[in-house]
Order: structure tokens, then sequence, then C-alpha cells
């Protein structure tokens, strides 16, 4: 008796000095919950902490895995693959004599949605939202919301209504909205992420950052499984010059965390106000050159403010990138932008090509394109005329004889868009148009155009690899190869912008080659190769 009596004061002294117990409760990383999303088509990780060295298994959904927690008391065990399910359906966390139920969990997509203000601007102080925001228990959208560095255990998933989702992300909920209007019964799960009036260095470790609110708001979440992200982010960065590598490694080291080396991104580019051109540009030059981005261009809509609040287009344009790039939806998802390796000087004019081009060019109020701008080498910048050439803009000034750079829309809204259809809103709302981004380029003659301005454009035409008519229709157009050196069979190969081989073809090596590739309408990416070599790779777009 005085032993077991020892033995129990022992332990109560031990537990009042602080004593570290050799048992942790089961416990889930807070952003498990009820009424959460799983994202459907991918390994699920569920994950958080117990007793070292402890068996912990989870049941959902017909499976039942188990793993044990490591010394540090850190356990995880990965789902397989699962398809949507909108049953609101249980999932079982045990070890031991401990269990965690969570209730009306779905499986569907999973978006996380961050960045500063304009992100974080919420649904009831948006233009025209008092009608979303009534209808939002009508769809199958759940909500995760952490604003201003106030993590994941601040905060629990809520089921979309009325009473939840004004204080959400406008931005993001809009998108989600139009998500689940297009997939039908796919539940959508969304997550914010934001913090108002952050530079980029508090979203990252990497370009010197800090990564305060990375820590706290997106790491801490990590490996939780999403399909992509949105990230609308730069108020705070506009005349940054050091913006497009920031962004670069941004995107990169989330990547690296998350486990998941090509995770979407939405890159949504800032809206129009003065002193945010270099954001904008690196904005554009990050979605142009990193895999599995796409830019979503809002300059046409009501800007010049820190804040504005026409939010319900940009939630809807992310969502169109999403759908196309993402999941392969066949429409022009994305905006026009200049094509640098097929922009190129022609005597005084810059000859500009273009990637994203929907079903061509046009300028909203019937004028010739601007504002356009050129400079040589100098670097000053003058005003210039542009007009549109099928599927090119030729923009020159006569004072700049030998123009190397060329800018676009960094002084104006700009009038140049491109022409599209594409059905929103469950159908109820056609997309004609898609905004051109602004952007500026270094650009150069070929190494063709070595002979006198009169004689320059006869000479490219023959020495320049073309595809015409682009656009084509239904699905026939030729490809001249020019004075490329070409023997054998010549590949021909198309590939959708998921990149699915569509189209595959070997011909013989000619100087003009025609196709007849059946392919449905949308834009594709054409390569033509002589064995080993590339020949060309230009975007293709079929009417």
């Amino acid at each position: 008796m005085k032993r077991i009596l020892s033995a129990f004061l022992a332990f109560i002294l031990a537990f009042l000095l602080g004593a570290p117990a050799a048992w942790a409760a089961l416990s889930l990383s807070p952003i498990f919950g009820s009424d959460m999303v799983l994202q459907r088509g991918t390994a699920v990780p569920v994950f958080g902490t117990a007793t070292a060295g402890a068996t912990v298994s989870v049941q959902f959904l017909g499976q039942n895995k188990s793993g044990v927690a490591d010394a540090g008391g850190k356990w995880r065990i990965d789902l397989a693959s699962m398809s949507a399910s909108a049953a609101p359906s249980s999932m079982t966390i045990t070890s031991g004599s401990e269990t965690v139920t969570l209730t009306g969990v779905q499986v569907g997509e999973v978006w996380l949605c961050s960045g500063q203000s304009n992100m974080g601007w919420s649904l009831s102080n948006a233009n025209n939202s008092a009608a979303t925001i009534a209808d939002a228990g009508n769809h199958n959208i759940r909500l995760f919301r952490m604003t201003a560095g106030n993590g994941p255990a601040t905060t629990t998933w809520k089921v979309s209504n009325s009473s939840t989702v004004a204080n959400f992300s406008a931005v993001g909920y809009w998108m989600g909205l139009e998500l689940s209007q297009w997939m039908g019964n796919v539940p959508i799960g969304l997550i914010q992420a934001t913090h108002d009036g952050t530079a980029i260095d508090q979203w990252q470790h990497t370009s010197g950052g800090v990564g305060t609110d990375y820590d706290a708001m997106v790491k801490a979440i990590q490996p939780f499984a999403v399909k992509g992200v949105a990230w609308y982010q730069g108020e705070s960065n506009g005349g940054d010059t050091g913006y497009r590598a920031k962004l670069t490694n941004l995107v990169r080291e989330w990547r690296a965390d998350w486990g998941q080396a090509n995770l979407p991104f939405g890159i949504i580019q800032l809206a129009y106000r003065s002193g945010w051109n270099a954001a904008r540009n690196a904005q554009l030059e990050v979605a142009d050159s990193e895999p599995n981005c796409f830019l979503v261009v809002i300059r046409d809509l009501p800007g010049g403010s820190l804040h504005p609040t026409e939010k319900k287009p940009v939630g809807i344009r992310t969502a169109i990138g999403a759908r196309g790039l993402v999941y392969g939806d066949n429409i022009p998802y994305s905006a026009p932008v200049r094509d640098i390796p097929t922009s190129y000087v022609s005597g005084n004019k810059v000859i500009l090509h273009w990637k994203h081009l929907g079903n061509g060019l046009f300028t909203d109020n019937g004028l010739a394109p601007g504002e356009f701008k050129v400079a040589d080498a100098n670097g000053r910048f003058q005003t210039a005329t542009a007009v549109i050439v099928g599927n090119t803009v030729e923009v020159s000034n006569p004072k700049v004889a030998k123009p190397a750079m060329v800018q676009y829309s960094y002084s104006s809204v700009g009038n140049l868009y491109s022409r599209v259809s594409i059905p929103t809103e469950g159908g109820n709302v056609i997309v004609n148009r898609l905004k051109v981004s602004e952007f500026q380029i270094s650009v150069a003659p070929l190494a063709a155009a070595t002979s006198s301005p009169a004689s320059a454009a006869t000479e490219l035409a023959s020495s320049r690899p073309a595809v015409f008519p682009n656009p084509a229709a239904n699905g026939q157009f030729s490809i001249r190869l020019g004075d490329q050196e070409t023997s054998g069979n010549l590949s021909v190969q198309v590939v959708d912008l998921l990149g699915r081989t569509v189209y595959r073809q070997e011909v013989k090596a000619a100087t003009e080659i025609q196709v007849n590739s059946h392919l449905r309408p949308g834009n594709y990416l054409l390569q033509v190769r002589d064995h080993a070599k590339v020949l060309t790779n230009q975007q293709l777009v079929i009417q």
C-alpha cells in the first residue's frame, strides 16, 4: 500500500512540476474538421499528433488505413484517390481508446485563395453582392477562412450560406461559385489565407522573405491536398523591380513544401492604378514562364483605387483560367499575351506575335490599338502607332528608326482584346472578350533581316516557319517551313493545353505541309520535328 501511495504521489509531483508526459492526446491538424471538402483524384494526406509510437487508424468511405506516430508524436496517413462525393460522410480517426469523428465530409475540388487585401475583400463589401449572398445556400460550397496571420486553429469549416459567406473573400467565392456551376454537383472547398497590406516577403522565405504569414496560414495546413492556388497580391510591391524573381521563388517554394511540383497557380494581375506597372509586368512574366500557371487580366475593370469593388468578374475570370488550364475545358482560358520568341523587328516596325489569341484581336472602341510605345537602344519611349495585321500587331514610330523595346498599356487602360465566347454562370452569361495584358519587352531583328527595310518583309516571309490560316477552320491548315533544311520524314504533333497529344502525323519532308487534323475548336500547341531537331513550335487556334 505504501508503494502504491508513493508511486501516486510521485506521479502527482511530476505532473505539478511539469515533467513531460509519456502520452499525448490524439489530434488532427486543425485544417481538418467537420463539413470539410477533401480533394478528389489524388492521394489525400490526413495528419496530426498522437502518443509517440502509437498506431493511428483512419476510416473514410470504405478505406481503413493505419500508420504509426513518430518519435515527436507526428503521424500522417494517405488515403487513396477518391471520386467526387456530395454525400456528407463521416471520418473516424482512432488510436488506442481515443477516437475523433468528423461529420459532413465531402470529396470534390479544393482551392486555396491567398494574398493581400484585394483577395481578402469581403463579399458583403463588393458590388452587386446581395443576391449572391442570399443565394449562397443553394450551392455545394464549403468555406475555411484565415485572415491577418491567424492560422487554422482559429477557425473551422463552414457550409456556405447567407450567414457564413458575407465576410468571405469575394474573389474566392465568385471563383468557387463559377466552378460549382460549371461542374454541377461536385463539392467545392475554398480556403482563404489573406492578410491586408502585406508585401510578398511575408509570404515566402526565399528571396530574403520573412515568411510570417506563409508559416502561419499556408505552411500550417500543408500537406492538405488542394487542387490549386489563386494568388492575388502585389499592391504592396507595385513598383518593385525585383517582384518577378520574388514571385517566381514563391511559386517554387510553395510547390516544394507542398510536395506538388506542378501545383497550379492562377496569378491575378493587379487592377489599373498608377505606379503598379512593374508588378503587373512581373505577374505576366511569371505566369508566362512558370509551368502550370495562368494569368488573370483585370485592368479593363473599374480601377484607380486601392480596393476596386468590382470583384465578380475577377472571380469568374480566375475560374475561366482554372477551367481551361487545370480542368481541360476547351475554352480560350487566358487573355492574349505577347509571344516574345516570335516577335521581331522589321525595318522600323515591331511585329508582335501573340499567345492565347482566342478568335482574334480587336479594339473595343474601333480605334487603332493603343497605347503602344517604342524605344531605341537609349530606352526613351515614344508613342507609336499600331495596326492589327491578321494575328499580329505592327507597331512603329517614324522617329525611331531602330526600335529595341516596345511597351503596351503602361499609362492607359488600353483597348486591345481577344474575341471569345465562354459560357459562364451556368451558361446564362457569355464572356465575349478578354483584355490583352500590358507588357514591356525587348525586341530585335531576325538574323535573316539583313537587307534593306523594303525587302525585309519578303525575306522574313520566306525564312520564318508559318502556320496558315491561323485561326484555322475545321482543323485544316498548312505549315510552311521556309528555308529550313529538312530530310526524310517529319513529325507533326499537336498537344492541347494540358500537354496531351491530340494529333500526330508522319509526313514527307517538304517546304509546305497540308494538315487535316479534324480537331475540335480550341487553342493548341503545334510542333514539327525533323528527327531530334525541332523545326517550329507555334500556337495553333482551331475555329
